[in-house]
């Protein structure tokens, strides 16, 4: 008689590998289908973009050959698509496209900041209480629904381009040159925002919980017309940075 274990390690190789070890049977192979229909979705819910550069039927595929490899472990399937980035990076067929996995890692930090806890509210007050000398000593936190990414691909433009209310102009210009962009979830909706060398840089500092002065002084250093003022109460006021 084959063990707990045993069991459970063919099911999943006839789910993964149809013709497995497993009798076939016609409930076996509906679940099957079942199975990777669902994750199939998970993967067309975190990455809608990537989805329209490649086609339907390509994603469709390229859904289940990521799950082949990436079978979910998790009973959170806004979890499952989390490697698919790396698995893009070197998946034969999207070699020609080599903006697509930094288009992947994109929608991923879309993905999780949509999912993330709301921003902690600003407090103003403790801010007030905290005499200018030891402003350079506060300790930084990031937004949860907030991250970062550094690309050689115009990013923002394949966002912009890809959103289902854009209209205009689809062109992407692929040699305008690196970015450093933030994703962001402000409210409701994630959005995707251009940074400068000294804002990225700051936020960086920001996003590894540095003191403030810590973060000035890096962003500065970075950047000869980062002004540290105006760029604390933008981001402030944008709700990527408390105190």
């Amino acid at each position: 008689m084959q063990s707990l274990r045993d069991l459970q390690r063919d099911f999943g190789r006839f789910l993964l590998e149809p013709g497995g070890p497993v009798t076939m049977r016609t409930g076996l192979r509906i679940y099957a289908g079942n199975v990777f229909g669902n994750w199939a979705k998970a993967l067309t819910s975190a990455y809608p973009i990537v989805r329209k550069i490649v086609g339907e039927p390509f994603f469709e595929g390229l859904a289940r050959a990521y799950a082949r490899e990436h079978a979910s472990v998790s009973g959170d399937l806004n979890e499952f698509g989390v490697d698919l980035p790396r698995f893009v990076a070197r998946f034969p067929d999207t070699q020609d496209l080599p903006y697509l996995p930094d288009v992947a890692h994109m929608e991923w930090l879309a993905h999780r900041a949509h999912f993330a806890a709301d921003t902690p509210r600003f407090d103003s007050a403790r801010l007030a209480a905290v005499s200018a000398e030891e402003y350079s000593a506060l300790r930084l936190q990031c937004a949860p629904a907030s991250a970062l990414i550094a690309s050689p691909w115009p990013l923002a433009r394949i966002w912009e381009v890809h959103q289902d209310r854009y209209r205009g102009d689809a062109s992407v210009d692929f040699e305008s040159g690196p970015g450093r962009f933030l994703v962001l979830r402000p409210r409701w909706h994630v959005t995707l925002e251009s940074l400068t060398a000294g804002d990225y840089h700051f936020l960086t500092e920001a996003k590894r919980g540095a003191m403030l002065g810590e973060a000035l002084e890096a962003a500065a250093a970075t950047d000869s017309e980062f002004d540290a003022a105006n760029a604390l109460a933008r981001w402030i006021g944008k709700g990527v940075v408390t105190l």
